[in-house]
């Protein structure tokens, strides 16, 4: 029987996922600050008492790992999510990978991604942390005020560019978020989706 050889480097398909937003210089210029207001939510009580600070977003933004590209879009083909059943429920989250079916919960794929620590999950106020969370537009959300509040135009999807945010603070949030979660790379358009999560 012939034997295999070893494979010695990763295969040609893989994706180099890494956000090419620059840290250093955001750090030097010292809007990092600024940027890291609106990376972190502090979960309050009804009496505004602090119970929990979550650093999802940041680390989100940090993650800097290579993507087998196999894999990634076998995830995509594949993924399903109830969001009626609980964050720790191990069925909430379905997909294949590598040809095998898998399941788990929120929290475990918020810690196999890096989002959470296990630390932060373990908190007595994680819980009611995340079912205040948003898991859908609120109902009052409206893309055309809130352009029309960041940039002081009329939004319309095919010409809105990220050069028309007039902050400078939003207009570097707004590449995080092309580059990390919608893979916008070196594009000024602002899609929905991307206003959406700005």
């Amino acid at each position: 029987m012939a034997r295999r050889t070893q494979r010695t480097k990763p295969p040609e398909d893989v994706t180099d996922h890494a956000p090419s937003f620059d840290w250093e210089l955001a750090t030097r210029t010292g809007l990092a600050v600024l940027i890291q207001e609106f990376l972190q939510y502090t979960h309050s009580d009804a009496s505004g008492v602090d119970l929990f600070v979550c650093q999802g977003w940041a680390r989100l933004f940090r993650i800097q790992e290579p993507v087998y590209r196999e894999f990634l879009l076998e995830f995509y083909a594949t993924v399903s999510y109830d969001p009626r059943k609980a964050p720790d429920d191990g069925t909430t989250f379905a997909f294949r990978l590598g040809g095998v079916s898998r399941e788990c919960s929120v929290i475990e794929l918020a810690i196999r991604v890096g989002i959470y620590i296990a630390d932060e999950m373990r908190s007595v106020h994680f819980s009611a942390f995340l079912a205040d969370c948003l898991t859908e537009r609120p109902n009052d959300y409206n893309e055309n005020t809130f352009w029309a509040e960041i940039t002081g135009g009329v939004y319309t999807p095919s010409t809105a560019r990220g050069r028309m945010i007039r902050s400078t603070t939003y207009r570097l949030l707004h590449r995080l978020i092309s580059m990390s979660l919608t893979h916008h790379k070196n594009s000024e358009r602002v899609p929905s989706t991307d206003l959406y999560f700005l």
